[in-house]
């Protein structure tokens, strides 16, 4: 068996909290995982669950809130009311108002049979709701019905688990400030389920992150600073015209107990085929096809600008093996012709044209004499 605080039990029941430890007067998540550590196999008929109501410093739950109780295996189990004035919840995601006094939830399996415990355990999820605004321990009564001979006799054993709840100067934690992503958004601008690191050209996105509900946010990318975000449950902001691989901050401001906090989150997505409207580069390697000469190709989609002076060290080559320049070419220093130089129009100097070859006519026969 296991013990917590002046109880035993068959099973083991452990707690996380989001954020850990709790806020008061902040939004909270609770999940109770429950197993069988022992060495009996352990058949459980149900589990009750009573949260502490009220806004004492020793309750958990202020008296009229509403928690939203999710269990898992969700085809397994279900959570039923058992008094007057808490809503059924069934099989999950359905509202359960919790009266003062004490909030009960009973965990019993799905089909009315009694379920083994030994190969498999049961999440217990709480959330949606707020702490209490007082700092204290609250402490969290299960009773679980069990047996332990196959069904011949049933146990009922109860344990206490304590929460403890902090003033939110010192109960914040990165838990509660972070999980920046860039999510696709579909076609009504919602946000996906799955984190994206890799945008097409122009597609839609949306920024998520968590931060408390009266966080001030402020979101800086692509040289744009959105107007500070405020009283948001969900933080999120729509992102349109990513053009090339972006970089997002954000900046998370809260005041808590007359102190200002600051968080910063930053995450970053990359853009197929990004667009520059300048770039400024030391070198760029050429990683396309090999020409006949095994060079690889830097392949430019368009016309060329070259605004400055154009400094060729390698081999020009043309296609075909032909280069054509379309428009004047103008040599400033010597020009040399390791070949044939065919000329179809005339040919004018301000000076001398000395040359080693031979003239000829259009029809391939030598002229006369060399020219000077």
């Amino acid at each position: 068996m296991s013990t917590h605080l002046g109880g035993t039990s068959r099973l083991t029941y452990s707690l996380a909290t989001v954020p850990a430890p709790l806020a008061t007067g902040r939004p909270a998540h609770i999940d109770v995982v429950v197993s069988n550590s022992g060495t009996e196999a352990v058949l459980c008929k149900q589990i009750l669950l009573v949260l502490p109501t009220g806004d004492l410093a020793q309750d958990l739950v202020p008296a009229g809130h509403r928690v939203v109780p999710t269990v898992e295996p969700a085809d397994q189990w279900t959570v039923d009311e058992i008094e007057s004035g808490v809503l059924l919840t069934l099989p999950q995601d359905d509202l359960a108002a919790f009266t003062a006094g004490g909030t009960p939830l009973t965990v019993r399996p799905v089909s009315g049979e009694s379920v083994s415990l030994t190969a498999h355990g049961l999440l217990l999820r709480l959330k949606d709701f707020k702490a209490n605004a007082l700092a204290g321990t609250a402490l969290l009564r299960i009773r679980e019905t069990v047996s332990v001979d196959n069904g011949l006799t049933w146990e009922t054993h109860q344990v206490t688990l304590p929460l403890a709840k902090y003033p939110p100067a010192e109960a914040l934690t990165a838990d509660v400030v972070g999980d920046l992503v860039v999510r696709e958004a579909d076609a009504n601008g919602n946000p996906g389920s799955t984190p994206v690191t890799l945008l097409a050209p122009g597609q839609k996105a949306v920024l998520t992150w968590t931060a408390p509900s009266d966080a001030v946010c402020d979101v800086y990318y692509d040289g744009r600073h959105s107007a500070p975000l405020r009283d948001q449950d969900k933080w999120q902001l729509p992102v349109t015209g990513l053009t090339r691989d972006t970089h997002f901050q954000v900046r998370v401001t809260l005041k808590r107990s007359g102190e200002t906090i600051t968080h910063h989150l930053s995450t970053a997505v990359a853009v197929a085929e990004p667009a520059f409207p300048r770039l400024t580069v030391d070198k760029i390697t050429a990683g396309g096809g090999t020409n006949w000469r095994g060079s690889r190709f830097l392949t430019v989609d368009g016309a060329l600008k070259v605004e400055k002076e154009s400094h060729l060290f390698g081999t020009v080559c043309g296609v075909g093996g032909t280069l054509t320049v379309g428009d004047d070419v103008v040599v400033e220093k010597g020009l040399t012709v390791g070949k044939d130089m065919n000329v179809t129009g005339a040919v004018e100097a301000a000076g001398d044209i000395t040359t080693d070859a031979q003239f000829l006519d259009p029809k391939g026969t030598p002229l006369r004499g060399k020219p000077a």
